[in-house]
């Protein structure tokens, strides 16, 4: 990744680089903000509240203190905590509420962020410097807003080829909207991208089903992501009782999610591989042993070689297994 990438990777220096935008020239800020017409300053890291209330940009109008618009950039990372209510709750109590403006590369179409933030693409908003009087302006808002074209469409692309580096969340967010509210794009402990696919399983109201995705890491590209069908219980309060229905409910099913069985449900199942127990952790005392979270996520796991896929196959993917635990758990427990 080039400098500029390393730049625009980071939302601190990709809000200093709109901020350095709105120093050259203001007026495409009000103009893709659909302000006022008058001049316009920009803030960064202007202090909203407590001490962890720092906002990305603060716009106003020149010669007031009043905001007229706040702006929270995204790249990799979503929302930390309850900021984006924080700041809500800070601009509701102005003279004149300000816009909130919810600054991301998907613009809002892969989960509108919660009112009254609306959403805004990021290439939009860079991209709005383009026509800019200020040469300088031009120039750095045209090679901005082309990194980000192109970090657009290698999301769509084959995984394997991606070059930027929160091009795994955004793989992970447009998958979970495909989706749909059977998924929901997160984070691993290691701050990884994953995304966490599930069903209600048929024959227990207390246990999902589902397919674990995750990245390995951003470094390498090509490296070979996680697919891990699971069976989940009380995930959240992961008590004796729980983990024990948990493994009933999984060894039940561990002969429907080894990777023989996997493959036969899916397109491109070349892409998946395992161990030498079909994606099993091993056997002991002739039981299945599963990969798992807190023993209540009690998972089979395979190899994603992520160079020969792109996010509408792996989607595909997800809804085929889905699918075929679903309806396997249902032949079970008629």
């Amino acid at each position: 990744m080039g400098a500029l990438g390393r730049l625009m990777a980071q939302e601190n220096t990709a809000s200093d680089l709109l901020a350095y935008l709105v120093e050259l020239d203001p007026i495409p800020l009000a103009e893709v903000l659909s302000l006022p017409a008058g001049e316009y300053t920009a803030l960064r890291e202007a202090r909203a509240g407590g001490r962890r209330s720092r906002l990305d940009l603060l716009v106003c109008r020149v010669g007031t203190a009043e905001p007229v618009a706040i702006l929270e950039l995204k790249g990799a990372s979503g929302e930390h905590g309850d900021q984006l209510e924080r700041y809500a709750e800070w601009a509701a109590n102005l003279a004149e509420a300000p816009r909130l403006m919810y600054c991301t590369l998907d613009g809002g179409t892969t989960g509108a962020p919660p009112a009254p933030w609306q959403p805004l693409s990021l290439i939009d908003l860079f991209g709005a410097w383009q026509s800019s009087a200020h040469p300088h302006a031009a120039w750095l808002a045209g090679e901005m807003t082309s990194l980000l074209q192109q970090w657009d469409r290698q999301a769509d692309g084959l995984i394997g080829s991606a070059t930027g580096w929160y091009i795994p969340d955004l793989i992970t967010r447009r998958i979970a909207a495909a989706l749909g509210d059977e998924a929901e794009a997160l984070r691993t402990k290691a701050g990884n991208p994953m995304l966490l696919a599930y069903r209600r399983h048929p024959g227990h109201n207390d246990a999902w089903l589902g397919v674990d995705l995750r990245c390995e890491g951003r470094d390498r590209p090509e490296r070979p992501w996680l697919f891990r069908p699971y069976i989940e219980v009380s995930f959240n309060d992961p008590t004796p009782q729980a983990q024990t229905t948990a493994r009933h409910l999984a060894v039940d099913l561990h002969h429907a999610m080894t990777l023989d069985t996997i493959q036969r449900v899916v397109k491109n199942s070349a892409v998946l591989t395992a161990n030498k127990h079909g994606g099993l952790m091993g056997f002991r005392d002739f039981a299945p042993v599963f990969y798992h979270d807190k023993q209540v996520r009690l998972a089979t796991q395979f190899k994603l070689d992520v160079c020969y896929v792109d996010r509408h196959q792996v989607a595909d993917m997800i809804r085929a297994v889905m699918d075929h635990l679903d309806s396997v758990a249902a032949e079970l427990h008629a």
